[in-house]
């Protein structure tokens, strides 16, 4: 679990720096991520118990 945790804290950071500068990726390559990335976090959110 503590994996888990330290995983969610990483995307979740790395999804708020993205969010923060959306200059930096290209917006078909951001569209993509985002998505991907809210999956992955609400994957684990869910898998730790976390609403």
């Amino acid at each position: 679990m503590e994996y888990a945790k330290q995983r969610l804290d990483e995307l979740e950071n790395m999804y708020d720096l993205l969010a923060n500068n959306p200059s930096w990726v290209h917006p078909k390559v951001s569209q993509c991520a985002f998505g991907w990335m809210l999956k992955e976090i609400l994957d684990l959110r869910a898998v730790l118990g976390i609403v």
